[in-house]
Formats: C-alpha cells, structure tokens, sequence
C-alpha cells in the first residue's frame, strides 16, 4: 500500500515534469523509498519483537519481510495474520480476523528496544531482532 501511494505520487510528479518539458525517468526505489518517508508512514522493520507480559510469559511477535506474522505466547503459536504499514502504524490482520489492529512503534531509551503501543493505549516494551 506504501509503495503504491508513493509510486502515485511519484508518477503524478513525473507527469508534471514532462507536461513542462523535464525528464520523465521512472522513479527509483530509493525515490519511492524516499517518499514514502516524507508522506510520514512509518517504516516497520520485518523480524522479532519479544516481550514478557507482567505475568511472566513470554510474548513473541515474528514479523516476516513478505507481509505475514506469527504470534507465540509462552512458546505456543496463538496467531497469524499479514502485516502492513499504514499512516495509522503497524497494523495487522488476524487469518479469520474480522478486523485489523494497529500499533505505534517507536524506537526506546534502551538500545534494541522498542515501545509498542497498542489499540488500547497500553504500551509494551519489546526486544528486536531483525
């Protein structure tokens, strides 16, 4: 969806070049890259978030570079689904889901850590292993 807006965007900006006479190279994919940073949608970055809730169990988030996800808690998968980035955050839609939920994340004060807030407010501090 990123690259799609960007690729508009991009295209959009090559036609108004040519309309005055410019060059119309095809954008590349740093120029898409670029512009989807500008356009402010967050960039997630494929690999595993890991957390313990304050029960003690530990909570696993595998973000795959082909759009998938897998959750495990205490080392029982839970969950899968495909994983987008959208102006809104990090949003994911559960296989047999009925709806998507999005989340903020944010790089923390601790190095190789990152805040996670979810749909309900509540922030989640998670390891990272890209």
């Amino acid at each position: 969806m990123k690259k799609l807006i960007a690729v508009a965007t991009a295209a959009a900006g090559a036609l108004t070049l040519a309309a005055c006479g410019g060059d119309a190279d095809e954008p590349t994919e740093a120029d898409i890259d670029a512009d989807v940073a500008e356009a402010g949608i967050p960039v997630t970055s494929a690999g595993t978030y890991t957390s313990t809730t304050p029960e003690g169990v530990e909570v696993s988030v595998m973000l795959n570079a082909d759009g998938t996800y897998a959750v495990t808690e205490g080392g029982e998968q839970i969950e899968t689904g495909s994983w987008s980035d959208e102006n809104r955050g990090t949003c994911m839609v559960a296989d047999g889901g009925d709806g998507e939920d999005c989340y903020n994340i944010v790089p923390a004060a601790e190095e190789g850590m990152v805040d996670v807030t979810g749909p309900d407010g509540e922030t989640m501090s998670y390891s990272f292993e890209g």
